[in-house]
């Protein structure tokens, strides 16, 4: 008799610890997810692999209404991480991304993200913080978007001619070394085009500085709409342009700098009507180093203005 009540007294305390604890778990859960609720900014909380509770925010963010019908797409939030250079994405770590990044002891990821809420891109610096009472992570998301557009916004200056849009010389000298490794590497052609706007100072000095910067613009747009998306173009200085043509022979690269003259020569600009551009053509050679390549098109762009002007020479 005593043995049935001690197993009923048991199987009583039991039943008490199961709805005791399943009362206060839903409480805990209940106050963890009022918790993130209460951040506006993308909060998750997760095991190492799986998601366990997203905010409001997040929600809305990926354009869901609840936590099973986006745990049902998502297996792990690192799913949605839009591969680009200088992000992590899903494959940057594997599966077990938050226990290997919790090793090498980062404070935190910079990742890309699409927001189907506005339908647009955002950056985000993920920090993990591991909950010291159990084995889940909280990942707090800090939106980054404005700084990695006033990065870009700054890159784009220094790279880029601030009158023709294209390429400037400080971009096309910092591309050039690759261009030489592969080239010495693997033997890969590659030729270059320096050119110039034939009276180019009467231009200037008739119509003012104003159209001649005009005359620059459309001339940049009218090479660039005739070249390869492989081949570089860039304003060397002045009225200089240059185009580095890859995976390109001597021969190729005349025939193309032959068609651009002819294109600038049959062009109408706005105003000043008509211009001519002098070519200067070579190849990468064996041994060839970026100065001497460069001099070596100086000079055939130098003989073809000697020739007469309008003429496309090779060296």
């Amino acid at each position: 008799m005593d043995n049935y009540f001690i197993v009923g007294l048991a199987i009583t305390a039991l039943m008490v610890w199961l709805v005791s604890y399943r009362y206060y778990s839903k409480r805990h859960m209940h106050f963890v997810q009022s918790f993130l609720d209460s951040n506006n900014s993308i909060t998750v909380v997760c095991d190492k692999k799986t998601i366990i509770s997203i905010n409001k925010a997040g929600l809305k963010f990926f354009g869901v209404n609840n936590l099973k019908k986006f745990q049902s797409s998502h297996a792990s939030i690192s799913d949605l991480f839009i591969e680009e250079d200088g992000c992590v994405d899903k494959y940057t770590y594997g599966k077990n991304w938050i226990e290997t990044i919790e090793k090498s002891k980062r404070k935190s990821i910079k990742v890309k993200l699409f927001s189907v809420e506005d339908q647009m891109y955002y950056y985000f610096y993920i920090k993990i913080s591991k909950m010291d009472y159990n084995n889940d992570y909280i990942l707090s998301f800090n939106n980054i978007t404005d700084i990695e557009q006033e990065k870009t916004q700054i890159k784009k200056l220094a790279e880029y001619d601030p009158l023709t849009k294209i390429y400037n010389r400080v971009k096309l000298n910092s591309l050039f070394p690759e261009i030489f490794y592969k080239a010495n590497r693997y033997g890969q052609h590659f030729s270059i085009i320096l050119l110039d706007i034939d009276h180019f100072k009467k231009i200037n000095d008739t119509y003012g500085h104003n159209i001649g910067d005009k005359v620059l613009v459309e001339l940049a747009r009218l090479i660039n709409m005739g070249l390869r998306q492989s081949d570089t173009f860039a304003r060397w200085g002045g009225e200089e342009f240059i185009i580095v043509s890859e995976m390109s022979t001597r021969k190729e690269t005349v025939a193309l700098a032959s068609r651009l003259r002819s294109q600038v020569e049959n062009y109408s600009f706005d105003i000043i009507k008509n211009i001519t551009c002098s070519f200067g053509v070579s190849e990468f050679k064996d041994g060839d180093t970026q100065t001497r390549l460069l001099e070596r098109v100086d000079t055939a762009l130098y003989e073809a203005k000697e020739r007469g002007r309008n003429q496309v020479v090779s060296k």
